[in-house]
Protein backbone atom coordinates (compact mmCIF):
# COMPACT_ATOMS: atom_id res chain seq x y z
CA UNK A 1 0.00 0.00 0.00
CA UNK A 2 1.21 4.00 -0.67
CA UNK A 3 2.32 5.74 2.09
CA UNK A 4 2.67 9.37 1.86
CA UNK A 5 0.32 12.46 2.40
CA UNK A 6 -3.00 12.84 3.14
CA UNK A 7 -4.29 16.36 2.88
CA UNK A 8 -7.55 16.71 5.20
CA UNK A 9 -9.63 20.00 4.94
CA UNK A 10 -10.50 19.74 8.21
CA UNK A 11 -14.08 21.24 9.43
CA UNK A 12 -14.85 23.39 12.41
CA UNK A 13 -15.83 21.02 15.65
CA UNK A 14 -14.01 18.22 14.16
CA UNK A 15 -10.69 16.95 15.97
CA UNK A 16 -7.68 16.63 14.45
CA UNK A 17 -7.45 12.91 16.34
CA UNK A 18 -10.55 11.77 14.86
CA UNK A 19 -9.78 12.83 11.42
CA UNK A 20 -6.36 10.41 12.16
CA UNK A 21 -8.43 7.75 13.63
CA UNK A 22 -10.77 7.77 10.91
CA UNK A 23 -7.89 7.16 8.07
CA UNK A 24 -6.24 4.32 10.52
CA UNK A 25 -9.96 3.20 10.46
CA UNK A 26 -10.42 3.31 6.28
CA UNK A 27 -7.04 1.83 6.12
CA UNK A 28 -8.05 -1.56 8.96
CA UNK A 29 -5.21 -0.88 10.95
CA UNK A 30 -2.71 -1.97 7.95
CA UNK A 31 -0.54 1.01 8.23
CA UNK A 32 0.51 3.58 10.72
CA UNK A 33 -1.11 6.71 11.00
CA UNK A 34 -0.21 9.89 12.30
CA UNK A 35 -0.11 13.92 11.13
CA UNK A 36 1.72 16.58 10.96
CA UNK A 37 0.78 19.06 13.28
CA UNK A 38 -2.98 19.15 14.96
CA UNK A 39 -5.12 22.01 14.61
CA UNK A 40 -7.79 23.85 17.43
CA UNK A 41 -11.10 21.86 17.05
CA UNK A 42 -12.77 25.36 16.46
CA UNK A 43 -10.52 26.30 13.58
CA UNK A 44 -10.59 25.02 9.83
CA UNK A 45 -8.68 24.21 7.40
CA UNK A 46 -5.22 22.10 6.19
CA UNK A 47 -4.34 19.18 8.51
CA UNK A 48 -1.25 16.69 7.03
CA UNK A 49 -2.51 12.82 7.64
CA UNK A 50 0.64 11.27 7.72
CA UNK A 51 0.42 7.40 6.26
CA UNK A 52 2.55 4.59 6.09
CA UNK A 53 6.05 5.10 6.15
CA UNK A 54 5.66 9.03 6.05
CA UNK A 55 4.85 8.86 9.72
CA UNK A 56 8.60 8.79 10.52
CA UNK A 57 8.46 12.57 8.56
CA UNK A 58 6.11 14.39 11.58
CA UNK A 59 9.02 16.67 12.63
CA UNK A 60 9.79 17.55 8.92
CA UNK A 61 6.46 18.85 8.14
CA UNK A 62 6.11 20.59 11.29
CA UNK A 63 8.93 22.56 10.65
CA UNK A 64 7.40 24.29 7.49
CA UNK A 65 6.06 27.52 7.34
CA UNK A 66 2.19 27.81 7.75
CA UNK A 67 -0.31 30.41 6.21
CA UNK A 68 -3.66 30.83 7.69
CA UNK A 69 -6.96 33.21 7.46
CA UNK A 70 -8.14 34.44 10.35
CA UNK A 71 -11.57 36.47 11.40
CA UNK A 72 -10.99 39.04 15.11
CA UNK A 73 -12.84 40.94 16.47
CA UNK A 74 -11.84 43.87 18.71
CA UNK A 75 -13.97 44.66 21.71
CA UNK A 76 -14.31 41.21 23.84
CA UNK A 77 -12.19 39.32 25.04
CA UNK A 78 -12.54 35.57 26.28
CA UNK A 79 -10.73 33.09 28.66
CA UNK A 80 -9.83 31.19 25.69
CA UNK A 81 -9.12 34.38 23.37
CA UNK A 82 -11.87 32.73 20.88
CA UNK A 83 -14.95 32.70 20.49
CA UNK A 84 -15.77 29.36 21.82
CA UNK A 85 -14.58 30.27 25.30
CA UNK A 86 -16.41 32.21 27.79
CA UNK A 87 -16.98 35.92 27.72
CA UNK A 88 -14.82 37.84 29.87
CA UNK A 89 -15.20 41.59 28.80
CA UNK A 90 -17.10 43.84 26.07
CA UNK A 91 -15.65 47.27 25.23
CA UNK A 92 -17.12 49.52 22.54
CA UNK A 93 -14.62 51.97 23.11
CA UNK A 94 -10.95 52.40 21.77
CA UNK A 95 -11.47 50.34 19.04
CA UNK A 96 -9.00 51.02 16.24
CA UNK A 97 -9.24 51.76 12.80
CA UNK A 98 -7.96 50.51 9.49
CA UNK A 99 -4.48 52.87 10.11
CA UNK A 100 -4.00 52.29 13.83
CA UNK A 101 -4.28 48.26 13.08
CA UNK A 102 -1.97 48.24 10.19
CA UNK A 103 0.50 50.33 12.33
CA UNK A 104 0.43 48.16 15.23
CA UNK A 105 0.54 45.05 12.97
CA UNK A 106 4.39 45.79 12.18
CA UNK A 107 5.38 45.05 16.02
CA UNK A 108 4.28 41.36 14.87
CA UNK A 109 6.44 40.91 12.30
CA UNK A 110 9.76 39.26 12.69
CA UNK A 111 10.78 37.15 15.77
CA UNK A 112 8.82 37.80 18.85
CA UNK A 113 8.66 36.43 22.15
CA UNK A 114 5.15 35.36 23.05
CA UNK A 115 2.54 34.05 25.86
CA UNK A 116 0.62 30.66 24.43
CA UNK A 117 -3.14 30.80 25.56
CA UNK A 118 -3.82 29.22 28.74
CA UNK A 119 -6.55 27.04 26.87
CA UNK A 120 -3.35 24.80 24.70
CA UNK A 121 -1.29 22.01 24.69
CA UNK A 122 1.65 23.70 26.10
CA UNK A 123 2.91 21.47 29.15
CA UNK A 124 3.23 23.14 32.65
CA UNK A 125 5.02 20.44 34.71
CA UNK A 126 4.32 17.85 32.88
CA UNK A 127 0.61 18.49 32.46
CA UNK A 128 -1.36 19.99 29.80
CA UNK A 129 -2.05 23.60 30.01
CA UNK A 130 -5.68 23.13 28.94
CA UNK A 131 -6.34 20.72 31.46
CA UNK A 132 -4.88 22.85 34.64
CA UNK A 133 -7.75 25.46 33.03
CA UNK A 134 -10.40 23.39 32.87
CA UNK A 135 -10.03 21.88 36.16
CA UNK A 136 -9.51 25.51 37.99
CA UNK A 137 -6.31 25.69 38.24
CA UNK A 138 -4.20 28.89 37.40
CA UNK A 139 -1.94 28.54 34.58
CA UNK A 140 1.16 30.61 34.36
CA UNK A 141 2.54 30.40 31.22
CA UNK A 142 6.18 31.54 30.31
CA UNK A 143 6.79 33.71 26.95
CA UNK A 144 8.42 31.85 24.31
CA UNK A 145 10.16 32.82 20.76
CA UNK A 146 7.51 32.43 17.68
CA UNK A 147 8.95 33.74 13.97
CA UNK A 148 6.28 35.43 11.86
CA UNK A 149 7.02 36.01 8.35
CA UNK A 150 4.27 38.12 7.57
CA UNK A 151 0.96 39.69 8.98
CA UNK A 152 -1.29 41.48 7.15
CA UNK A 153 -5.03 43.21 7.22
CA UNK A 154 -7.17 41.17 4.36
CA UNK A 155 -10.74 43.49 4.36
CA UNK A 156 -11.87 46.54 6.32
CA UNK A 157 -12.63 46.91 9.75
CA UNK A 158 -16.74 46.22 9.40
CA UNK A 159 -20.09 48.31 11.82
CA UNK A 160 -19.47 45.02 13.97
CA UNK A 161 -15.29 45.37 14.76
CA UNK A 162 -14.54 42.32 12.65
CA UNK A 163 -11.27 42.34 10.57
CA UNK A 164 -9.13 39.37 8.17
CA UNK A 165 -5.57 38.91 8.88
CA UNK A 166 -3.47 36.83 6.68
CA UNK A 167 -0.40 35.61 8.44
CA UNK A 168 2.22 33.38 7.56
CA UNK A 169 3.97 32.09 10.48
CA UNK A 170 6.49 28.98 11.65
CA UNK A 171 5.62 26.32 14.25
CA UNK A 172 4.96 27.30 18.08
CA UNK A 173 3.09 30.32 16.59
CA UNK A 174 -0.22 30.83 18.52
CA UNK A 175 -2.95 32.49 16.42
CA UNK A 176 -5.09 33.36 19.32
CA UNK A 177 -2.41 34.65 21.05
CA UNK A 178 -1.55 37.31 18.42
CA UNK A 179 -5.28 38.45 18.22
CA UNK A 180 -5.25 38.75 22.16
CA UNK A 181 -2.19 40.95 22.48
CA UNK A 182 -3.06 42.78 19.39
CA UNK A 183 -6.84 43.33 20.95
CA UNK A 184 -4.22 44.03 24.52
CA UNK A 185 -2.51 47.05 22.43
CA UNK A 186 -5.62 48.97 22.00
CA UNK A 187 -6.92 48.23 25.44
CA UNK A 188 -10.51 47.16 23.65
CA UNK A 189 -10.04 42.86 23.66
CA UNK A 190 -9.99 41.09 20.30
CA UNK A 191 -10.91 37.53 19.99
CA UNK A 192 -10.70 34.87 17.37
CA UNK A 193 -13.97 34.37 15.51
CA UNK A 194 -12.98 32.15 12.40
CA UNK A 195 -9.50 30.56 11.83
CA UNK A 196 -8.63 28.35 8.76
CA UNK A 197 -5.05 27.24 7.48
CA UNK A 198 -4.52 27.90 4.26
CA UNK A 199 -1.23 25.21 3.70
CA UNK A 200 1.65 24.23 5.67
CA UNK A 201 4.45 23.95 3.57
CA UNK A 202 3.30 22.96 -0.32
CA UNK A 203 0.66 21.45 1.13
CA UNK A 204 -3.07 23.05 0.57
CA UNK A 205 -6.33 23.26 0.65
CA UNK A 206 -6.38 22.70 -3.28
CA UNK A 207 -5.37 18.77 -2.51
CA UNK A 208 -7.75 18.27 0.57
CA UNK A 209 -10.38 15.87 1.31
CA UNK A 210 -12.97 17.69 3.21
CA UNK A 211 -13.21 15.86 6.35
CA UNK A 212 -16.99 15.38 6.06
CA UNK A 213 -16.06 13.44 3.09
CA UNK A 214 -13.94 11.31 4.23
CA UNK A 215 -16.41 9.92 7.08
CA UNK A 216 -17.48 7.84 3.92
CA UNK A 217 -14.92 7.32 1.86
CA UNK A 218 -13.84 3.98 0.22
CA UNK A 219 -10.34 3.09 0.72
CA UNK A 220 -9.37 2.74 -2.96
CA UNK A 221 -10.73 6.85 -3.04
CA UNK A 222 -8.41 7.70 -0.07
CA UNK A 223 -5.41 5.66 -1.11
CA UNK A 224 -5.90 8.12 -4.69
CA UNK A 225 -5.48 11.37 -3.17
CA UNK A 226 -2.33 9.88 -1.36
CA UNK A 227 0.56 12.23 -2.01
CA UNK A 228 4.19 10.87 -2.36
CA UNK A 229 6.41 11.30 0.36
CA UNK A 230 9.10 12.90 -1.85
CA UNK A 231 6.30 16.27 -2.80
CA UNK A 232 7.92 17.79 0.51
CA UNK A 233 10.63 18.52 -1.30
CA UNK A 234 9.23 20.92 -3.00
CA UNK A 235 9.91 22.68 0.50
CA UNK A 236 13.16 21.61 0.95
CA UNK A 237 16.83 21.73 -0.79
CA UNK A 238 17.06 18.68 -2.30
CA UNK A 239 19.58 16.62 -3.72
CA UNK A 240 20.27 13.15 -5.16
CA UNK A 241 22.61 10.41 -3.93
CA UNK A 242 25.90 9.79 -6.44
CA UNK A 243 28.09 7.00 -6.96
CA UNK A 244 28.61 5.53 -3.41
CA UNK A 245 27.33 7.91 -1.52
CA UNK A 246 23.76 5.95 -1.40
CA UNK A 247 25.39 3.30 0.50
CA UNK A 248 26.79 5.86 3.04
CA UNK A 249 23.77 7.55 3.82
CA UNK A 250 22.45 4.53 3.88
CA UNK A 251 24.25 3.48 6.43
CA UNK A 252 24.25 6.80 8.32
CA UNK A 253 27.84 7.93 7.45
CA UNK A 254 28.34 11.83 6.81
CA UNK A 255 28.82 12.93 3.01
CA UNK A 256 30.60 16.12 1.60
CA UNK A 257 28.19 17.82 0.75
CA UNK A 258 29.71 18.40 -2.91
CA UNK A 259 29.88 14.85 -3.88
CA UNK A 260 25.59 14.97 -4.02
CA UNK A 261 23.98 16.42 -7.20
CA UNK A 262 21.88 18.87 -5.96
CA UNK A 263 17.85 18.68 -8.18
CA UNK A 264 16.03 21.32 -6.50
CA UNK A 265 16.63 24.67 -4.29
CA UNK A 266 13.35 24.17 -2.30
CA UNK A 267 10.65 26.91 -0.92
CA UNK A 268 11.40 27.16 3.03
CA UNK A 269 14.92 27.69 3.59
CA UNK A 270 16.78 28.13 7.53
CA UNK A 271 16.11 24.65 8.88
CA UNK A 272 19.05 23.28 8.76
CA UNK A 273 18.33 20.10 6.93
CA UNK A 274 17.85 18.63 3.47
CA UNK A 275 16.43 16.24 1.89
CA UNK A 276 17.83 13.06 -0.10
CA UNK A 277 16.93 11.15 -2.67
CA UNK A 278 18.32 7.37 -3.53
CA UNK A 279 17.50 4.87 -5.34
CA UNK A 280 15.87 2.69 -2.76
CA UNK A 281 15.58 5.08 0.11
CA UNK A 282 14.88 9.36 0.96
CA UNK A 283 17.12 10.64 3.50
CA UNK A 284 16.62 13.59 5.53
CA UNK A 285 20.30 15.33 6.69
CA UNK A 286 21.45 18.03 8.70
CA UNK A 287 24.37 20.09 7.28
CA UNK A 288 27.49 20.34 9.32
CA UNK A 289 30.36 22.59 8.73
CA UNK A 290 33.62 20.23 9.97
CA UNK A 291 36.05 22.72 8.89
CA UNK A 292 36.95 20.51 5.30
CA UNK A 293 34.02 21.48 3.75
CA UNK A 294 30.28 20.79 4.28
CA UNK A 295 29.02 17.43 5.15
CA UNK A 296 25.42 16.32 4.90
CA UNK A 297 24.84 14.08 8.22
CA UNK A 298 21.79 11.73 7.86
CA UNK A 299 19.06 12.04 10.43
CA UNK A 300 16.27 10.13 9.23
CA UNK A 301 16.50 7.65 6.20
CA UNK A 302 13.69 5.90 5.27
CA UNK A 303 14.13 2.64 3.12
CA UNK A 304 11.70 1.61 0.02
CA UNK A 305 12.25 2.00 -3.58
CA UNK A 306 8.29 2.68 -4.08
CA UNK A 307 8.84 5.98 -1.81
CA UNK A 308 10.93 7.50 -5.05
Amino acid sequence: MRSGFLVVDKAPGTRSSRCVNIVKKIFSGKLRVGHGGTLDSTASGVLVVLVGKATRVSQYVMMLPKVYSVTAKFGMRSDTDDHSGKILSVCGTGIPDDHAIDRALLSFSGLTDQVPPSISAVKVNGKRAHAIAREGGEVFLEPRPVLVNSISRVTPLTEGHEVVFRILCHRGTYIRSIVRDLGDKFGCGALVVKLQRESIGPFGLKDALPSPKLEDAEPVVVEDMIIPLTEIGKAYTTYQAAGNTGEMIFSGKPVPLKELRRTSWGSCFGSGYIMITGEHFVSFAHILNEGKGLFARPVTTIPGRELV
